[in-house]
């Protein structure tokens, strides 16, 4: 049967990539895409650039509006408007207009569910209190922004030390905002190793950050002299004017479990490498799916926006017709610290050992440019290696100048499969502004070709 009308729930990344790429193969298709916020095909990673300051308008966030999908891509998108249930047995989608708080029923022949994730708020901290910010998506980050502007907060209060914590601490620190972070655990950006991490603290408190590890809030509640009170599982108390919420997001995957779909990694919607669910004509991808890992073999759940656009292609390619295969993911990552950057690619240490390798790590420090050239500064390497071996399994780096163009040459020797000895004879560029003659890449990979034996 010939598809005749594709409906996306979801108007970001995962959706509005498929939607696009489907119209652009087949024009005679009917799209419908719903979304429950205001905005359609935004950065939602430039967001804490806005609440800091760097980046000037939110509407700068905005790749392509409603209209331009309408009146330039001829995609029927529906802003303020949340799917509420599926029918799978009757392809139907139950559809409520926000602001008419009417419902109605969307047809569809193929479906695609990109409902991205929301943020895991703690129990105890209320979101309506004033003061208190999410990261969920542009109106956060306005209504953040208009908050500080209004009201000139001097103290705030991080709660996570994830890469949304990070970059909102230094989001407030440079909206002028004396702030705090809290940690449950005993680093910062958990998903690396200490090694990295220690650095990354260092540069935190060198810009004014202070970090509180092991502490987790329980409550938020109004304060004296409308201020708001922080109270910590052990007890303890802080008394803060702003708390933003960078506690790790979530799969919103709820609509489609009660479709009937079946969920898999930390409740992400279980896909294939096509990104089909397990009910017919319904498909999934973007942060509310899981993702297929090319060094674990299998399904994971790392939300990220590259994979989200990528896979909305392969729904996009598939649902008129095509054979595309999701291709996975390494987990790649990069966050911005103040003036460092922090990068990952691959496997940590605990993730290779609790897969059974005889993994271990090692450390080393190197120079991003020549050593006499201005510019040049530190970059540290962790890389986790099969013991006794040549494999790779991850690489993690930071430091203040060349670690972006790096961490991406470790993932396309990851992603290639080469050794260390064959990365170490890699053909790498030089000159003195951009690299010494042995590259921090090269020196890394020799070292460990010693450390495996």
């Amino acid at each position: 049967m010939t598809v005749k009308r594709f409906v996306v729930i979801g108007g970001d990344a995962a959706g509005m990539s498929a939607a696009s790429l489907a119209k652009r193969r087949r024009p005679d298709l009917d799209i419908e895409a719903y979304e429950m916020g205001d905005f359609t095909s935004y950065a939602a990673c430039g967001m804490p650039y806005y609440v800091g300051g760097e980046v000037l308008e939110i509407e700068d966030l905005v790749v392509v509006s409603p209209s331009e999908f309408r009146e330039k891509r001829g995609i029927k998108v529906f802003v303020r408007h949340r799917a509420e249930k599926i029918h799978p047995d009757r392809k139907i989608v139950e559809v409520r207009h926000l602001e008419t708080d009417q419902v109605k029923e969307v047809p569809y022949d193929e479906l695609l569910i990109a409902t991205g994730a929301e943020p895991i708020i703690p129990p105890g901290i209320d979101l309506d209190l004033p003061g208190v910010f999410p990261l969920r998506g542009l109106k956060d980050a306005a209504d953040l922004r208009k908050y500080i502007q209004e009201h000139s907060p001097r103290e705030g209060l991080v709660v996570g030390t994830g890469y949304i914590g990070m970059e909102m601490a230094e989001a407030l620190t440079l909206a002028g905002v004396e702030t705090t972070v809290l940690g449950r655990r005993p680093q910062v950006l958990p998903l690396f190793e200490e090694e990295i991490a220690e650095t990354v603290a260092a540069e935190l408190d060198r810009h004014g950050v202070k970090v509180v590890f092991r502490a987790e809030a329980s409550r938020v509640e109004p304060g004296p002299d409308n201020r708001l009170k922080v109270t910590l599982t052990n007890g303890e108390v802080y008394t803060t004017d702003v708390v933003q919420l960078g506690t790790g997001v979530k799969p919103r995957s709820r609509l489609a479990e009660e479709a009937g779909c079946e969920l898999g990694v930390k409740k992400a919607i279980k896909v294939d490498r096509g990104q089909q669910t397990s009910i017919p004509h319904i498909w999934a991808g973007g942060d509310c799916a899981e993702a297929y890992h090319r060094l674990l073999g299998k399904n994971t759940y790392v939300p990220l926006a590259l994979t989200a656009n990528r896979q909305g292609r392969i729904v996009g390619t598939n649902v008129v017709g095509g054979r595309a295969e999701f291709p996975g993911i390494l987990g790649t990552t990069i966050c911005k610290v103040f003036d460092l950057a922090v990068a990952r690619t691959g496997l940590g240490l605990k993730e290779a050992q609790a897969e059974g390798h005889d993994a271990v790590k090692v450390t080393i420090t190197g120079r991003s440019r020549a050593h006499y050239y201005p510019g040049s500064a530190s970059i540290k390497t962790v890389l986790i290696i099969e013991r006794g071996g040549k494999k790779l399994w991850g690489a993690q780096m930071v430091g203040q100048d060349g670690v972006a163009h790096r961490i991406n040459t470790w993932a396309a020797a990851l992603g290639a499969g080469l050794t260390l000895d064959q990365i170490y004879n890699l053909d790498l560029a030089y000159a003195p502004p951009f690299s010494p003659v042995w590259d921090p890449v090269l020196i890394a990979s020799e070292v460990a070709m010693k450390k495996a034996r």
